[in-house]
């Protein structure tokens, strides 16, 4: 070979060393983000926050330790403690899953003895959450032999498998062998289970009882929740479930009634577009005229409350099922008769109570007619004595079927799962609630009710009975 074809042979090799060189090389340099952990302590240090802790109870000598993470340039607080002597306590800071959370900010007010200023600081929204402690593994033990005898995690695989792709009947087969499990670590002597029981609030332990079963398959349905604990008929369902947004006292207090009250005043008919509010209205302004108090202010405030409540029912049955309710400032100025006076957030709040994802599904308008027909148990017959103690709760439910064009077999139905009985009045029930032209089948408080029939009411009273879920037909044995 010729001193020419060597230079020719090392010029050909040349540019593919190269490029084997280059693909050596990584193609970018690996990027790693430093997180800065820093011990908060110190007065000048201290941030105040609100701090909660769903489904356990908190020691009251608990004491937190503050750490700060920095991370891309954001600052977020860490709590923790380890106090308790099988539980270890962290906090952090809690992210916002409602879109109506997003703008709520959370306040602390402090005040200086010395100075005697109060001062009101802006706090960090925390969740507590509690891991039990792992015992430390015994070191004079053999680690080979431990393992040797471990069994199989069969179980764990299983179990989790079946959470995730089993059937509702399988899952609660395994939550039952979990839960014989714990009961046969040895009740209180076990540390582990009275770390774990201590932490249970005691409202969050399921009673075994008739009522927790009879309010357990309402869970699911679209009804406004009941409190059949109570001993007082109107606590059944409090005002509190029924109007939104909360608190009900202040937002039952932006209904304007003074309307009605001029016209009543003046002598003067009061005009609704809505059967039931037009046939109880004048009776309750004329008590509210001549006594002037709460108790007979509230019901006026309620029927107010239910007109809005009707003319939104109108308003999104109207709505393609699919189309997403738009914001109160762009509904049609009839929608709401008393939009002019109801602020468009009050109005929001409300749609959102009733229609979380903004779409008129069926679930959601059932609930907001369950509403309406639980609170027309609140509102008092044309008889009857402001500020008396009642043990039944009754209403006469022709006008509110026809404001929401059911027919009397659903509206009975509905007023059923409320836990109502529906029963005919006698003569002297008639009188002394003051329904004796609706029970005649004469014109009264209600003009539809024909001739010679005698309405059914609904009636709440103790004890509050739940249609019971239907099992379906029995098969028959051969």
């Amino acid at each position: 070979m010729t001193a020419k074809e060597k230079d020719k042979k090392k010029k050909r090799k040349a540019p593919a060393e190269e490029h084997a060189k280059e693909d050596e090389r990584p193609a970018k340099k690996p990027q790693t983000e430093l997180v800065k952990v820093q011990h908060v302590s110190g007065a000048d240090n201290a941030q105040p926050v609100v701090a909660h802790s769903p489904g356990i109870s908190l020691p009251d000598d608990l004491r937190f330790e503050a750490y700060s993470k920095k991370s891309s340039g954001q600052s977020t607080l860490l709590l923790h403690s380890s106090s308790h002597p099988t539980i270890d306590h962290i906090a952090t800071e809690s992210k916002t899953t409602s879109v109506t959370d997003r703008h709520t900010k959370h306040y602390i007010a402090i005040f200086d003895p010395v100075n005697k200023k109060l001062s009101v600081v802006p706090a960090k929204k925390m969740t507590v959450r509690s891991i039990v402690r792992q015992p430390p593994p015994d070191e004079s033990a053999d680690t080979s032999d431990a393992e040797a005898e471990r069994p199989p995690p069969t179980s764990s695989s299983r179990a989790a498998l079946t959470e995730a792709f089993g059937t509702k009947k399988s899952r609660k087969a395994v939550a039952s062998m979990a839960e014989n499990r714990l009961l046969a670590r040895g009740g209180d002597d076990d540390p582990l289970s009275t770390a774990i029981l201590s932490s249970i609030k005691e409202e969050d332990v399921p009673l075994q009882s008739s009522s927790s079963s009879a309010t357990g398959d309402r869970s699911n349905k679209p009804l406004p929740p009941a409190d059949v604990t109570t001993d007082e008929i109107t606590d059944v369902y409090p005002l509190s479930v029924l109007v939104h947004p909360g608190p009900a006292r202040a937002t039952l207090s932006q209904m304007r009634i003074q309307p009605w009250l001029d016209r009543v005043s003046a002598k003067k008919e009061i005009n609704s577009r809505f059967r039931y509010v037009a046939h109880r209205v004048k009776a309750l302004a004329h008590l509210h005229v001549s006594q002037q108090n709460e108790h007979t202010l509230l019901p006026l405030q309620l029927l107010r409350y239910v007109t809005v409540l009707l003319e939104l029912y109108v308003y999104v049955s109207r709505l393609p099922p699919r189309r997403t309710i738009p914001q109160p400032e762009k509904w049609p100025e009839s929608t709401i008769s008393d939009a002019t006076h109801l602020s468009s957030a009050l109005l929001s709040k409300l749609v959102h109570a009733f229609f979380p994802t903004a779409l008129p599904t069926t679930h959601s308008r059932t609930l907001l007619i369950t509403t309406i027909l639980a609170l027309t148990l609140h509102i008092p017959p044309p008889k009857w004595t402001p500020g008396a103690d009642v043990n039944v709760l009754i209403t006469e439910p022709t006008d509110i079927g026809l404001d929401l064009a059911l027919q009397p077999a659903e509206v009975t139905k509905y007023y059923r799962e409320l836990g109502c009985r529906m029963e005919t009045l006698t003569d002297n029930e008639l009188a002394k609630y003051g329904w004796e032209k609706v029970g005649r089948g004469k014109k009264g408080t209600d003009e539809d009710v024909p001739a010679g029939k005698k309405p059914r009411f609904a009636k709440l009273r103790f004890p509050v009975e739940f249609p019971k879920i239907s099992r379906g037909r029995p098969t028959s044995r051969r």
